[in-house]
Formats: structure tokens, C-alpha cells, sequence
């Protein structure tokens, strides 16, 4: 069975920081405010079922991946750092604690990959919330749990 470290949702500040952090949407020629908007509000309809964000322009670093059907979301996100000339991976999934003690599998499938629930969640808006703090932060958005596997 698979280790994870949990790190529980926190308070999220009243306003979402501005800006743009990501460089690379999939699908997507330019990214700017514009852009920005079109991708949440189709996160937000439900229109995407899947989604990578990258924040560099070639899309190979760090990455924030969504994958959706069937009311659950799966996602992902990869920050890339750079310590002695040596690249290290750090992975974050969305942790869904009410079953954390279960490998029961999700209804998402994409391409051959299958997600557990416990690495899904099905509340829209906060899928939505994921989406847009990592455009504008670059980093895991506070108002969810996470799971950061060993």
C-alpha cells in the first residue's frame, strides 16, 4: 500500500491573488487575463474534462493536470526544483479523507490511467478555486487537502 504525507486544507485569504504564474495552457495559444477567464469559466461549467497548466512556456515543468467525469476530479500538480545542479520532483494530489482507508476506484478513466477515490474530489467549485490559484500562484490552493505521496 502506498505512504502518503496529508497536508489538510488551511484558511484561504479572502481575495484571490492577481497576476499569472503559468506560461502554458494545453489548448491554448496565448495565456493572459482573457485566457485566464475562459479557462475557469469552463472549469467552472464542467466543460473541461481535462486540463495541464505549465509555468514555463514549452509545458515541462511545473505542472498542474486536472482530469474529470463522471462528478469526480482528479489532481495533480508537480513542482520542479533545482538543487545542485540536481532536478528534484515534488507531486500533490487532491486527497478525499472520507476514503482514505479505501483503494476503491474512482469512475475517471484517461487513457490507461484509473485514480482512487481518495485522490479525487467532486466539489466543482472548489476544483474551479484549484484551478485558478495555481494559474495565479503556481502552487497547491490551501481550500483542499492534499496528499503528497512517498
Amino acid at each position: 500500500m502506498q505512504q502518503e504525507i496529508i497536508f489538510p486544507k488551511k484558511e484561504v485569504p479572502f481575495e484571490v491573488p492577481s497576476g499569472i504564474c503559468v506560461q502554458y495552457a494545453e489548448g491554448f495559444d496565448e495565456i493572459n487575463e482573457k485566457t485566464v477567464r475562459k479557462i475557469i469559466k469552463n472549469v467552472r461549467k464542467g466543460t473541461f474534462q481535462h486540463l495541464y497548466l505549465a509555468l514555463d512556456p514549452d509545458g515541462e515543468s511545473s505542472f498542474f493536470q486536472m482530469v474529470r467525469q463522471n462528478g469526480y476530479a482528479a489532481l495533480a500538480i508537480g513542482i520542479e526544483t533545482c538543487v545542485d545542479n540536481c532536478v528534484k520532483w515534488t507531486s500533490y494530489l487532491s486527497y478525499n479523507s472520507r476514503y482514505a482507508a479505501s483503494d476503491e476506484v474512482s469512475p475517471i478513466r484517461y487513457d490507461q490511467d484509473i485514480f482512487l477515490k481518495k485522490y479525487t474530489i467532486q466539489d466543482s467549485d472548489a476544483v474551479s478555486k484549484c484551478v485558478e490559484w495555481f494559474i495565479r500562484t503556481g502552487t497547491p490552493y490551501p481550500g483542499i487537502d492534499w496528499a503528497k505521496p512517498f
